[in-house]
């Protein structure tokens, strides 16, 4: 089972630290993977939600690859990652408001949770509510703003 932070959080949202680079940092050396949002402002890559608020490069990124999944927000920053040497190697996805998205290396995400689930599926449960109520097994990855609840559930 894979446990992915969403946007760093990982007992709640803490909206004024999302996505930063210091929070995705400090929920990876807690050794969970990530879920970041990637956007483009003035041709450079950043983090943020709803807006590019952390300027990265493409180094951070690859240095962190094992465990991030980058949900790509914009088209400009999907051109930017499509053309930028060795993309393949870093989990990623787009999507607006799909049952399901294929994300690369082969995993989907699948938010329609009534679906029967597969060691290939991706469960973002992002409250505390959905992680207590949701009884599906099968899948392979759980992605949460409440991480450790996810953890003592699933694990």
């Amino acid at each position: 089972m894979i446990f992915i932070s969403h946007r760093g959080n990982l007992n709640g949202v803490i909206p004024e630290l999302e996505n930063s680079p210091e929070y995705i940092d400090a929920a990876i050396d807690k050794g969970f993977d990530v879920e970041i949002d990637l956007r483009m402002k003035n041709g450079i890559p950043h983090l943020g939600h709803d807006e590019a608020q952390y300027p990265i490069s493409w180094e951070w990124l690859w240095q962190r690859r094992d465990w991030l999944w980058v949900h790509i927000k914009e088209f400009a920053a999907l051109d930017w990652f499509q053309n930028t040497h060795h993309m393949w190697a870093i989990r990623y996805f787009c999507h607006e408001s799909d049952r399901y998205t294929l994300v690369s290396k082969n995993w989907i995400w699948s938010h329609d949770l009534t679906n029967p689930m597969t060691k290939r599926c991706v469960i973002p449960l992002l409250s505390k509510e959905a992680v207590e109520s949701y009884n599906q097994t099968g899948f392979g990855a759980v992605c949460s703003d409440y991480i450790y609840d996810c953890v003592k559930k699933f694990s």
